[in-house]
């Protein structure tokens, strides 16, 4: 091998080797998501959320945060908080989104999310 074929092969190398490593993995919590019960809990909330003033207001990843927080802000800091969602980032933390808020331990009180019928206030 000639000197410029070994420069070629280790920088060629290098450059493998810093594409890799500047890969972003997303590292989060992941909750059981099932698809008949997650989905209509979170589509109830959801539609009373997207119609919130301050949902309204905002845009694109944020107006999806803010609707999130509204339907659950423990789940939402569970996934969210520390790498908030990016416009036009593929949301690939939904589905666990979806199975916390099935599993949201925050509700103490029993409390209704938005969307759900709560026969205690005469709703449903």
């Amino acid at each position: 091998m000639r000197i410029e074929e070994i420069w070629l092969v280790l920088a060629l190398v290098l450059f493998v080797t810093e594409f890799v490593e500047s890969r972003k993995y997303y590292d989060y919590k992941q909750y059981t998501y099932r698809k008949k019960r997650d989905d209509r809990k979170y589509k109830n909330a959801k539609a009373l959320c997207d119609t919130r003033p301050e949902c309204l207001a905002k845009y694109s990843a944020e107006q999806s945060a803010c609707v999130r927080k509204c339907i659950s802000e423990f789940c939402y800091n569970e996934l969210y908080a520390v790498d908030p969602l990016e416009d036009g980032e593929i949301d690939v933390r939904l589905n666990s989104f979806k199975g916390c808020l099935s599993q949201d331990k925050s509700n103490k009180h029993n409390e209704k999310l938005p969307g759900e019928s709560n026969p205690d206030l005469g709703i449903g």
